[in-house]
């Protein structure tokens, strides 16, 4: 029988099992120890030592192919393995800021190291799925070990009010999600996106149920990255939230979730839409003014990094509608990838420096904080300002190469007023991104501000993300070529 499962099955999402089994040493070894917590360098080395052996086990994977698992439920291919690396590297970083935090850094580690695992495990399924019911069993593991890692946070007040914010509203887009999902069933008889795609077609304007149905779907996802007018939660959980969940939550939960979109997208669901089609090209517009415009009011450096990050989802929703249109040359999917590979690095840099600064629970970075930095660190200052820079899309750095590849493809697309649009936030987008640089090189410390001490750690962390950062930069047309080949 072809539909047995075998061990060809178990084979690919070995990853998913090396880093399941990973998540459960630190949590029975302080089962043993009668609920004290082993040494945290421990807990940490065990944790990447899975995520190690996840990486080799991926890179085992062919990478041109194209297999399926599970009867089809998931999909493998050189797109879900790069994917599936990157939010690996994502998780790894995160814990390197994770033990160096304050808030996560204590008798709590072992679990903040379990339930961080097993949304990466959500996020494994996410980027893997072929059939949106596996998509919503990932969504709901990544999900519910988000909404608890958020609320872990020793005794933050704002972390628990954060936490609830995150679970009422994660909780009502869900069910929006699997609602939309019902009404494609009912319409298609089917949850694959193959089955999906072969309907779409004469769907489309003829039978009710689909469309809204797709309309559901999308709305369930967009809230996940946070497109307007679903962006509301971010800036109170990203604040609220531990500074290595805020790092994981910002790139690798984005990296999911827009895989998903990618997918689904890849239906056909807006090409022939015509109404979704404006629909998005509207909301990505809105939520590249909104992010911008709401972060040069903003003095806390996380609530400033949550504005931009919707900011970013803006101009990545770009490249998902140029994806959407369904042309052969990849580069609506290319642009969108390269361009979240880049974000998350830049991001996970920035979140490590700012963990570094928190010396203490309930710790508030403020823009106002980084006076005289560049005085008194040169070289962290260096850093912050170039990470700084290649979000904001300053040649040479990665992060123009990213906005350029999203904004040359809406044009090949004829989406002219979008790439204008595009180009307008990212000139308001520089005023918020150049004021730390001003704090750092033209403001005097302040008496008593207390001095940045990264640990080890840190240091590794944004010195990665530092050089990828130049890497990316100098051989960005080597890997939008790579990922332009691997298609979706």
């Amino acid at each position: 029988m072809e539909n047995i499962i075998g061990i060809k099955d178990v084979a690919l999402v070995s990853p998913l099992i090396a880093v399941f089994l990973t998540s459960l040493f630190p949590i029975a070894i302080k089962v043993l120890r009668g609920n004290k917590e082993q040494s945290s360098v421990i807990t940490l080395f065990q944790a990447l030592l899975g995520i190690g052996v996840a990486i080799a086990l991926i890179l085992t994977q062919a990478a041109d192919a194209s297999v399926s698992a599970f009867v089809g439920a998931l999909r493998f291919d050189g797109a879900s393995k790069s994917m599936s690396i990157v939010v690996c590297l994502i998780a790894a970083l995160s814990l390197f800021i994770s033990h160096g935090n304050v808030n996560t850094k204590g008798k709590q580690f072992s679990e903040h190291v379990f339930l961080m695992l097993n949304a990466l495990i959500g996020m494994f399924v996410m980027i893997w799925a072929n059939d949106l019911i596996v998509v919503f069993i990932g969504l709901e593991i990544m999900s519910l070990a988000l909404y608890m890692l958020v609320a872990l946070s020793h005794e933050q007040k704002l972390a628990k009010e954060a936490a609830f914010k995150y679970f009422i509203l994660g909780s009502l887009a869900s069910a929006i999600f699997l609602y939309g999902i019902a009404l494609l069933y009912g319409s298609v008889g089917s949850t694959y996106f193959d089955q999906v795609t072969e309907i779409a077609p004469s769907a489309i304007g003829n039978d009710t149920v689909f469309m809204m149905g797709s309309l559901l779907t999308l709305i369930g996802m967009l809230f996940k990255v946070s497109i307007f007018p679903f962006h509301s939660w971010t800036p109170d959980v990203y604040q609220g939230a531990p500074t290595s969940l805020t790092a994981f939550m910002s790139t690798g939960v984005k990296i999911a979730s827009f895989a998903v979109i990618l997918r689904f997208i890849s239906t056909g669901v807006i090409a022939d839409m015509g109404g979704i089609f404006e629909i998005l090209q509207f909301l990505a517009v809105l939520t590249m003014l909104v992010g911008n415009i709401a972060a040069i009011v903003q003095d806390n450096f996380k609530r400033i990094l949550a504005y931009s990050s919707v900011a970013h989802s803006g101009y990545i929703l770009v490249g998902v509608i140029v994806t959407g249109l369904g042309v052969d040359s990849n580069i609506g999917y290319s642009s969108t990838l390269f361009y979240l590979f880049t974000y998350a690095l830049v991001n996970i840099g920035l979140l490590s420096l700012i963990s570094s600064m928190e010396s203490r629970e309930e710790s508030t970075i403020m823009v106002q904080d980084l006076r005289g930095l560049g005085k008194k660190k040169p070289g962290l200052s260096l850093v912050i300002t170039v990470l700084l820079l290649s979000l904001a899309g300053i040649p040479p750095l990665a992060g123009f190469f990213g906005k350029f590849y999203i904004f040359a493809g809406a044009i090949d697309m004829g989406l002219y007023w979008l790439a204008l649009w595009g180009v307008v936030n990212s000139v308001i987008s520089v005023y918020y991104y150049l004021r730390p640089i001003v704090m750092m090189y033209m403001k005097d410390a302040e008496e008593g501000q207390e001095e940045v001490r990264p640990e080890l750690l840190s240091y590794l962390n944004i010195g990665i993300t530092f050089g990828l950062v130049i890497f990316l930069g100098i051989f960005s047309g080597n890997l939008f070529e790579y990922l332009k080949n691997i298609g979706l």
